[in-house]
């Protein structure tokens, strides 16, 4: 497929349908062919695909922005046991973190998984 249109006599000969194009597309998020610019069938049998343009999704690039990293995502609290380790790998002490629970409304009882990441980020499940 390219520019949109298939290539029919190619597809033949490599016996590609337009349902093959289309379930690799739906893999790659795109439920309508007319979203797809270019289908190509690559050496191991799959199917690259190429959005049209407005289509494509944006990236943070898009918008000169450089998103920040966040890093690995560390279990801190898991099931009402705490995990000392990596509390002491993101900076974090038991006491800190009943600290920072408790400044933002939450009970350590009422949770089932805390998460904190490399950069001081807490969820809280």
């Amino acid at each position: 497929m390219r520019e949109g249109v298939f290539a029919t006599e190619n597809m033949k000969k490599r016996r590609v349908s337009a349902a093959d194009i289309m379930a690799a597309a739906r893999k790659k998020g795109y439920f309508n062919i007319a979203d797809i610019d270019t289908a190509v069938l690559e050496s191991d049998g799959s199917i690259s695909i190429l959005p049209a343009a407005q289509k494509r999704r944006l990236e943070p690039k898009d918008f000169n922005f450089s998103p920040v990293r966040e890093g690995m995502g560390y279990p801190v609290y898991q099931n009402g046991v705490f995990l000392f380790d990596n509390l002491k790998s993101v900076g974090f002490t038991e006491q800190k973190l009943a600290e920072f629970l408790r400044e933002r409304g939450y009970e350590l009882r009422d949770t089932e998984l805390i998460v904190i990441n490399e950069n001081g980020r807490v969820s809280v499940f």
